[in-house]
């Protein structure tokens, strides 16, 4: 009988449509799998867990849940369903194609501990004398083979069908999947883990319900189940798992052609991609229906006659899982983003342990991988689960976390009884077979990640991926609980599994460090005893020094070359080189001691640790050797004609040391960010008294002590407390305030200061409340003298624009006593700064002292510098605004002064061409002013030429406005915008360069070849970076505040990493695809390597208490 009357006429009728091998699934990565190691010298995947659930095993009786002891187990099938995964396989007793073969079920509620095999379809026999035409052999006391293409279906209602077929061989070389078969069976699986009646839902040509052992699906009497399978029928994506087990030519397969374990998965705009053996892909634009022709392979994979299988992940990203080679290991991941580019190769499975069992047509290796199809559950950790045979005689699971990690981000810091379970170690990678368990076990009182090992022809082993590091110290407890038997490995390797360095537990009782073809004693180790390991490697020095309860015990050399150390392997046995590329395919004789189980080795590890000495050891996604050709390529631009602290030929171990490193798609963007790290280190000077930081290079006569001027300390301090080595900023800071014999620099005075500002938030980076303490004294005094100096009658402030570093501008003059919106807008910031310092140090008289006086210059500054008909923050001469919109205006914004709401409208002169809005960024006032660009060109004009002093002032000023304002009249457009300007006006001659001022509209810097220009330190940039663009929001508390400023659409990517935030680490990324950096899609943020939160898209994410 066919149930063709079932089909949809679409099904029948294929469609043929051209695609091009980009339109079908492809491989575009680099990294391919060398078969001449088990593991194909690929890296795994982080935190993959390979749990064998069934080993076979002849002595069943005695050993093996395999409670048959068929040796010959394969073809595995997932759901998940119930609360409980569902795996089922065929077996057969010792070859493939021989029957009797029936289906064996397995369970799990948590995919680690697996019910022992039930029989699903039990041995089904074939009728006596039934023949195949062309063969001349006949049936006789024969059974059938079991072979399924799809194991089972969740109907509409939420029942769980097992899907399985009898196939005929009527000789060992005979095929059962020639469509010559008696047909494909069903029966659900309840809930209480009983099963229904067999019955039959397809049945070959030579079979109906009047010669087979089980009923027609349609005789059931329950209704739901007889919808149940006619769902099956009518879905053609499971029609098409039939044609290889269907007739031939049966017009319900969709695509009838002989392609072979057809899987699929549905791409971003609701195609279906497929996958068959061999990597052959096409595409169904109708559901499955028809499919695009020719199909051809997948361009770029490399896979043999073995099973591939793909699969949309939980965070929307898609995943293969293969054999990478022309052999069947080892079992690999690739990822895509769209489904169809696939850009990387990682491992999965990577130890292939002999077949113990001979048999025809079984292969070595990790095999036949499927996962859960879609439809049929989804596990709640999200994560991706699949399962294959091993040799085509064990039965295995792996769990590989979603989203996939390719890197470790952090180092190893493991208590691992603050562990529950196994599966709670997902930055642990774990081989756990059935007889070399790995486990969590309590003895002596502490939690031990333990190893045990009885298996003669496989290991246990778990391994640490760790950052790549060259300067490595690993820590760890560890015991072994004989000293007569077992083998226990300590190997710490490469990205491609080569090993530089090794400890050794020998049978013999002897702890030792390989080194070379030698080895270095250690000392006798004794059963049940711990001992504390440390191990520092230095791939610098080429060595590895190991120290036992904190005594130096042996120093060996590297026996191989690696370029860095990525993960700490823990082993029961050594690596295996049998089988290779050169091993015979079919094995004829079963292993000596097939059956046999050794005496049982138990090894224990807790409390393990690892940490970097490298230079920039800390960061956890970027190094820093990937973008040292920035400082490279500035170092050859110029001729070194001044010096100071840190030469050019330092400069790249300088950055390397300090500098958070960043990367974004924008290149300019991202060479600018070192670029303007690389000048800043020009700038550092050493002095008599310490460090002080020049704001030229050349000598100016103005200057105080040491070329110092005190235009742009708050600048200085603003950018530099972002360096990781604060011994920087502490001696420029201090040089400041007691360079001149203990007391501050003579010429201090002579510009504006929002130092005390600035020097707070520098404390709500590094939070270093004794060095804040020590220098509250000094930031009184200073405020002090601004206000025994500066202050007007009216309580305002007055500044001449000159010592305001503002010099010829429309509204002020050198010697102008004008209440401006700088000056006053820094004293209401240094005395919101010097009220926090007092909080912090429970002095609350002080701390509402300087609250009062912020508060009155608030109400002051709003209520005299406001210039309602220009709704602009203006300066006044005397009781008069000064009718000129200059950029000086956003200040208050700086210090965030303005009541929320209220002023806004200023803000909209930044995106107006007749106000600030220039070619090459903002200008200095608005370009509607008569008095615009009128001062001349060449003695430092402020009025309407653009100052980088001035434009990361207004840009600080925005992303405050931005943050804080719920309903901004700009937009983080508006900053984006601004901040790629500012980047392109940072150039000269072709070359990245910070000078003093430029036209507005050409961009020429004015003084721009004058040497007293160039590295002009004179401004911010860095800081807008990671405060602006990517958003980190200094706070004063344990909370991670992140908001980039970075429009939706505009960057796929970005990271910053290696920030020094509150004594700790901090790395920002922002991944649209979860593609570049394979941690997820969406922002992200990491201290110390450990993710603290994450947000889906570029949002504010605030990570509480994370500090």
């Amino acid at each position: 009988m066919k149930l063709t009357k079932l089909v949809l006429v679409s099904a029948a009728c294929l469609t043929a449509f051209g695609l091009t091998a980009e339109e079908r699934i492809h491989y575009t990565g680099t990294k391919l799998s060398n078969p001449n190691r088990h593991d194909g010298a690929l890296s795994p995947a982080v935190g993959v867990h390979n749990i064998q659930t069934m080993r076979a095993n002849r002595r069943y009786d005695l050993y093996s849940p395999n409670d048959n002891g068929w040796t010959y187990n394969h073809q595995p099938m997932m759901a998940y369903w119930n609360g409980k995964f569902y795996m089922h396989y065929l077996s057969n007793p010792v070859d493939e194609h021989v029957g009797g073969g029936r289906t064996l079920l397995q369970t799990s509620e948590d995919g680690y501990n697996w019910s022992a095999p039930q029989i699903l379809f039990p041995v089904y026999p074939v009728p006596d004398g039934f023949k195949k035409e062309g063969i001349d052999a006949v049936a006789s006391g024969q059974d059938a083979v079991m072979h399924q293409r799809v194991g089972f279906y969740v109907s509409k209602s939420g029942r769980l069908l097992a899907i399985g077929n009898y196939g005929i061989a009527l000789h060992h070389k005979d095929d059962p999947n020639d469509g010559n078969g008696i047909g494909r069976v069903v029966r659900e699986i309840y809930k209480d883990g009983s099963f229904g009646p067999i019955y039959f839902i397809y049945y070959n040509h030579d079979f109906n319900e009047k010669n087979t052992n089980y009923p027609n699906y349609k005789k059931s009497k329950d209704k739901g189940f007889r919808e149940a399978c006619e769902e099956i029928i009518a879905n053609p994506l499971y029609r098409m798992q039939w044609v290889e087990e269907a007739d031939r030519n049966d017009p319900m397969i969709p695509l009838a052609k002989p392609y072979k374990a057809f899987c699929w998965y549905t791409l971003p705009n609701g195609d279906i991609a497929s996958l068959w053996k061999h990597a052959l892909t096409s595409v169904s634009k109708d559901g499955g229906n028809t499919w695009a022709e020719p199909v051809e392979r997948a361009k770029g994979f490399v896979n043999s006659n073995a099973k591939i299988w793909g699969q949309k992940l939980s965070d929307g990203t898609y995943a293969t899982v293969y054999n990478p080679s022309e052999f069947r290991w080892p079992l690999a991941i690739s990822l895509s983003s769209d489904g169809l580019d696939y850009t990387t190769l990682n491992l999965v499975h990577g130890e292939v342990p002999p077949m113990r069992y001979a048999g025809q047509y079984k292969s070595f290796g990790p095999q036949y991988v499927r996962g859960i199809q879609e439809g049929n559950g989804n596990p709640p950790d999200g994560d991706l689960w699949v399962t294959y045979s091993v040799g085509k005689e064990d039965m295995w699971v792996a769990r590989v976390p979603v989203p996939v990690e390719l890197v470790a981000t952090g180092h190893a810091d493991e208590n691992f009884g603050n562990f529950k379970s196994l599966s709670d170690l997902t930055m642990w990678n774990i081989y756990s077979p059935v007889w070399a368990p790995v486990s969590l076990q309590e003895k002596d009182g502490k939690t031990w990640l333990t190893l045990a090992d009885k298996d003669p022809f496989d290991i246990s082993k778990v391994e640490r991926k760790i950052p790549p590091t060259r300067e490595l110290s690993v820590e760890f407890d560890l015991m072994a609980d004989q000293n007569d038997y077992g083998n226990l490995l300590i190997e710490f390797v490469d990205d491609e599994g080569t090993a530089c360095a090794r400890l050794d537990l020998t049978p013999e009782g002897e702890f030792r460090s390989k080194g070379g073809a030698r080895y270095g004693k250690i000392l006798n180790y004794e059963p049940g005893k711990p001992y504390h390991v440390k191990v520092d490697l230095s791939l610098d020095n080429r060595n590895s020094t190991v120290y036992i309860n904190g005594e130096k015990k042996t120093t060996r050399m590297l026996f191989a070359p690696v370029k860095e150390v990525e993960r700490v392997v823990f082993r029961t046995g050594p690596h295996s080189n049998f089988p290779n590329v050169d091993t015979e395919a079919d094995q004829h004789n079963d292993m000596l001691r097939a059956n046999d189980v050794d005496k049982e080795a138990v090894y224990r590890i807790a409390n393990f640790k690892s940490s970097s000495r490298d230079i920039d050891g800390t960061a956890s996604v970027l190094k820093y050797d990937d973008f040292s050709h920035h400082a490279d390529y500035f170092n050859d631009m110029e001729d070194e004609n001044i010096a100071q602290a840190i030469p050019n030929s330092e400069s790249s171990e300088w950055m390397k040391e300090n500098i958070p490193l960043f990367e974004c798609p924008d290149k300019d963007m991202e060479e600018m960010y070192y670029y303007r790290w690389w000048t800043l280190r020009k700038h550092i000077k050493n002095t008599p008294v310490g460090y002080g930081m020049t704001e030229f290079l050349v000598d100016r006569s103005y200057a105080d002590k040491y070329n110092l001027i005190a235009c742009a300390i708050g600048h200085h301090i603003y950018e530099s407390r972002w360096l990781r080595d604060p011994k920087y900023l502490d001696g420029i800071i201090n040089t400041w305030y007691h360079g001149n014999d203990g007391q501050p620099m003579a010429k201090m005075m002579k510009f504006s200061s929002w130092n005390p500002d600035a020097v707070y938030n520098r404390y709500l980076v590094d939070s270093d409340l004794d060095a804040l303490a020590k220098m509250y004294p000094d930031l009184k005094a200073e405020y002090a003298r601004w206000e025994e100096q500066h202050r007007l009658p009216n309580g305002l402030y007055w500044q001449g624009d000159v010592q305001d570093g503002m010099e010829e501008s429309i509204s002020g003059g050198r010697k102008k006593k004008y209440a401006r919106p700088t000056i006053n807008s820094y004293m209401y910031g240094n005395a919101k700064a010097l009220a926090a310092i007092a909080g912090k140090l429970g002095k609350k008289d002080e701390q509402e002292l300087y609250e009062k006086k912020a508060e009155e210059i608030k109400n002051l500054v709003q209520s005299r510098l406001w210039n309602k008909d220009h709704a602009f923050f203006e300066t006044v001469r005397g009781d008069t605004c000064a009718q000129a919109r200059e950029a000086i205006g956003y200040i208050p914004w700086y210090f965030n002064l303005p009541d929320k709401g209220k002023y806004d409208e200023a803000w909209l002169q930044l995106n107006d061409e007749n106000g600030f809005s220039a070619p090459y960024g903002l200008t200095t006032a608005e370009r509607r002013h008569p008095e615009f660009r009128t001062r001349g060109v060449g003695k430092c004009e402020w009025d309407g030429a653009i100052w980088p002093f001035a434009s990361a002032q207004t840009l600080t000023a925005l992303a405050n406005y931005l943050n804080t304002e719920e309903n901004p009249v700009v937009t983080d457009s508006t900053y984006f915008a601004q901040m790629k300007r500012y980047v392109e006006s940072q150039h000269h001659r072709g070359r990245p360069y910070i000078g003093e001022y430029l036209d507005e509209v050409t961009g020429y810097w004015l003084k721009g070849d004058q040497e007293r220009s160039r590295y002009y330190n004179h401004s911010t940039f860095n800081d807008l970076v990671i405060t602006g663009l990517v958003g980190l929001r200094p706070r004063n508390d344990n909370t991670i505040e992140v908001n980039p400023l970075v429009p939706e659409g505009e960057w796929d990517w970005f990271c910053l990493d290696n920030v020094p935030y509150h004594g700790c680490n901090v790395t920002i990324l922002w991944d649209k695809d979860g593609q570049r950096y394979h941690k997820g899609s969406g922002l992200r943020v990491y201290v110390d390597g450990k993710e603290v939160g994450h947000a889906p898209s570029l949002e504010r994410l605030v990570c509480k208490d994370v500090l």
